[in-house]
C-alpha cells in the first residue's frame, strides 16, 4: 500500500491549509472521484481553513454518517473503517480505528476547531475527511478539491507491531549513549540500525524512585509508521521508594522492517508529556524513502556536490523525521552547504545551514495555490555536519 508521507508532510504540516488567496470569492469545486458535487450548505473559511457544515452531505456521499449530540457539542462522523469525533471549540479529535484491536484511538490536535454559528456546526473540510482513510488533494489549475476513494486505500491497515522490549546491556555501545542522552527529555525517540528499530519511550524527570512506564500498545500505522500509547505509572502511596531524581524509561526493538515514523503519546495524569518535545514526525510531517524522487547537496554559490543514490536516503531520512523543532531565536545568515530533497507530486524540503554544528533551518513547499513555504528551525545535528562539510559526530 502506498504509504501518504508526502500528504501528511502538507496536509498536517501546513494545518490542513487550502490556501485560497489566489482565486476571487473563495471559489473552488470539490469532486470527489472526478466527479463534482454540490454541497447542501455554503462552506466558510476560518484562518484560512475550509469549513464545511456536517449537514452539507457531503460525509454521507463518502458514505459516512454524522451525528450530533448538541448537549455537549460532540460530533460522530462513522463509516465502515473509522470514526472521527470532534467536539465544538475544542482542538483535540479522536480517530476510532474498527480494525485496531486494541481500542485506543488516535489522538491528534487541530488547529481549526469546529464550531457554531447561524445554527449552523463548522468541522475542518480535510482533517474531517481524512480521518475517515480518504486521500484529499489540491488541484491549482482547476481549483478543486480532489478527494479520492480508492478502495485499497481504505483497506485496515492497523495492526499490533511485533516488538521486543530490550535492556541496555543487549545494544551496542554507541546506541546505549544514544539512549542515555535522552533518557531525561520526556518523549518517544527512535534510531534505526541496521534491520532494528530502536524506540526510547522516556517520562522525563520524577522526584522519586517507584515511577515507571507501562506500554498501552505498539501499532502499525502503515507500512514505515508506528504509534505507540504508554503512560506513566506512579508510586503508591505506601511504598518505600528512592529519595532521589529519576528518570524512567524503556526501551524497544522492531526487528525485520524498515520504520521511518515512531510517534505516540505517554499519559501522565492529565497531561501528555510528549508536548514537551515536538519532532518532524509527531507533527505528521515525516518523509518515507519511496516517496523520494531526488536528494541533491549544493555548494553555497549553487554548484552541485552530490546527488544521493536512493540506498543512502535512509540516514538522512531518519535524522529529519527524528528532529526536534526549535521555536528559539535565530539569526539566519547562509552558511555552509544546501540540501535539496524532492518528492513525488512536486513538494520539495530545502535544508540550510546558518553554522551551527546542530541546527538547521527547512524550508518545506508544497505545490498549494501561491506555492505555500513553511519553514522550520530543527535539531538536527546530523544533516547540520552534512551541510559544515565535516563528519557525524
Amino acid at each position: 500500500m502506498r504509504k501518504t508521507s508526502i500528504f501528511l508532510v502538507i496536509a498536517l504540516l501546513f494545518s490542513f491549509v487550502f490556501c485560497h488567496v489566489a482565486f476571487a470569492g473563495n471559489e473552488f469545486n470539490i469532486k470527489i472521484n472526478g466527479k463534482i458535487i454540490e454541497l447542501k450548505t455554503l462552506h466558510t473559511f476560518k484562518a484560512n481553513r475550509t469549513m464545511v457544515t456536517i449537514d452539507s452531505g457531503l460525509f454521507e456521499t463518502l458514505g459516512a454518517k454524522v451525528e450530533y449530540d448538541k448537549n455537549n457539542g460532540k460530533i460522530i462522523i462513522d463509516d465502515e473503517y473509522s470514526t472521527v469525533e470532534l467536539t465544538v471549540n475544542e482542538p483535540v479529535a479522536y480517530i476510532h480505528k474498527k480494525f485496531d484491536f486494541t481500542g485506543i484511538p488516535l489522538t491528534l490536535e487541530m488547529d481549526a476547531v469546529p464550531f457554531t454559528e447561524d445554527n449552523n456546526v463548522y468541522v475542518p473540510l480535510r482533517f474531517a475527511v481524512e480521518g475517515l482513510g480518504v486521500q484529499v488533494d489540491w488541484d491549482g489549475i482547476s481549483k478543486s478539491v480532489l478527494i479520492t476513494t480508492d478502495p485499497d486505500r481504505l483497506m485496515p491497515v492497523i495492526t499490533p507491531a511485533e516488538y521486543k522490549e530490550i535492556s541496555l546491556n543487549d545494544i551496542p555501545e554507541d546506541l546505549a549513549k544514544w539512549v542515555d542522552a535522552n533518557r531525561m527529555s520526556p518523549g518517544i525517540r527512535f534510531k534505526t540500525v541496521d534491520d532494528k528499530t530502536y524506540i526510547q519511550i522516556s517520562a522525563g524527570e520524577k522526584p522519586t524512585g517507584g515511577y515507571s512506564i507501562e506500554l498501552e500498545s505498539v501499532t502499525k500505522i502503515s507500512d514505515g509508521s508506528i504509534y505507540i500509547t504508554a503512560k506513566v505509572i506512579r508510586p503508591s502511596p505506601d511504598m518505600m521508594v528512592t529519595q532521589a531524581l529519576t528518570y524512567p524509561y524503556i526501551l524497544i526493538v522492531v526487528e525485520g522492517e524498515e520504520i521511518w515514523k515512531v510517534d505516540g503519546s505517554i499519559n501522565d495524569g492529565n497531561r501528555n508529556i510528549l508536548l514537551e518535545e515536538i519532532t518532524v514526525s509527531s507533527i505528521g510531517a515525516a518523509i518515507f524513502p519511496e516517496d523520494i524522487t531526488d536528494i541533491t547537496l549544493y555548494s553555497l554559490m549553487g554548484e552541485k556536490i552530490k546527488t544521493y543514490a536512493p540506498e543512502e536516503y535512509g540516514p538522512i531520512v531518519e535524522a529529519f523525521n527524528n528532529a526536534k523543532i526549535d521555536d528559539s531565536f535565530y539569526i539566519m545568515m547562509l552558511a555552509g552547504n544546501r540540501l535539496t530533497i524532492s518528492l513525488i507530486g512536486g513538494a520539495s524540503i530545502e535544508i540550510t545551514s546558518y553554522g551551527s554544528e546542530t541546527n538547521i533551518v527547512a524550508s518545506i513547499s508544497s505545490q498549494e495555490p501561491e506555492n505555500v513555504v513553511r519553514s522550520l528551525h530543527l535539531v538536527c545535528p546530523e544533516i547540520a555536519q552534512i551541510l559544515l562539510g565535516i563528519e557525524s559526530k
